[in-house]
């Protein structure tokens, strides 16, 4: 899977967070199918929000900026972006071009079985030479130590948990009647029913990986017209 491959999967990944959303459940005045695009929504789940930051970079051809962002996302167990790092060390984008490196970033991608991130893991393991090969193995577990699932999820699960705390003032993440406002620009705000907002599979861990997973491993059916890909969103 190249780099323009990746950016299609993105946009798709995102069209996938609203649909799973379920906004029909929220209908009425309070339904806001958009807020998974805000910035309150993202900066709570870090992996989207670095991910959203380094394709923003990448585009824009800022490939050190972009690779800094990718590897944040890949902190917070976002294979998506470990795949694009994998990408970058590939192909040289703003950075020197390692075979080695690239196949452990791929086959880190590659941890949860996605069956796209395992194509490419196998390809480039197939043009590596035998002592690329015999490096690649050797320099994959420091990189697994700090990026792979067992460190990772921990971190993003973290993060959702101090999110939704904060807002709801709940341990156990009650919502209740909450509403959520999310600014859309300087003047204008929009209004979400909490129990949407605050829906388990945008939150909780377990279900939040089911998601994850979903999306990766069935990609939408049909043909996507993807357009430029957009800024991260803003505060």
């Amino acid at each position: 899977m190249d780099s323009k491959c990746l950016f299609t999967r993105f946009a798709a990944l995102a069209l996938a967070l609203v649909a799973n959303a379920d906004p029909a459940r929220g209908a009425g005045s309070n339904a806001n199918p958009d807020f998974t695009h805000r910035a309150a929504f993202v900066d709570s789940h870090p992996d989207l929000h670095w991910r959203w930051q380094g394709v923003a970079d990448y585009d824009r051809k800022r490939y050190g900026e972009a690779m800094t962002a990718f590897r944040r996302a890949a902190r917070y167990a976002d294979k998506p972006s470990q795949a694009m790092i994998a990408q970058m060390f590939w192909n040289g984008d703003g950075v020197k071009a390692d075979r080695v490196m690239a196949y452990v970033w791929a086959d880190l991608a590659a941890e949860r079985g996605y069956p796209e991130f395992i194509a490419t893991r196998e390809k480039f393991w197939r043009e590596l030479s035998a002592d690329e090969q015999r490096a690649a193995i050797a320099a994959g577990q420091a990189v697994f130590d700090e990026y792979g699932d067992g460190v990772a999820k921990p971190r993003e699960e973290g993060a959702l948990r101090l999110a939704r705390i904060g807002v709801t003032g709940s341990r156990t993440g009650h919502v209740g009647t909450l509403s959520v406002q999310q600014q859309v620009r300087y003047y204008e705000f929009n209004n979400t029913d909490g129990a949407l907002y605050y829906a388990p599979k945008l939150w909780q861990p377990e279900q939040y990986w089911q998601w994850q997973d979903r999306v990766w491993t069935q990609p939408p059916e049909g043909k996507v017209e993807v357009g430029p890909i957009q800024n991260p969103p803003e505060h």
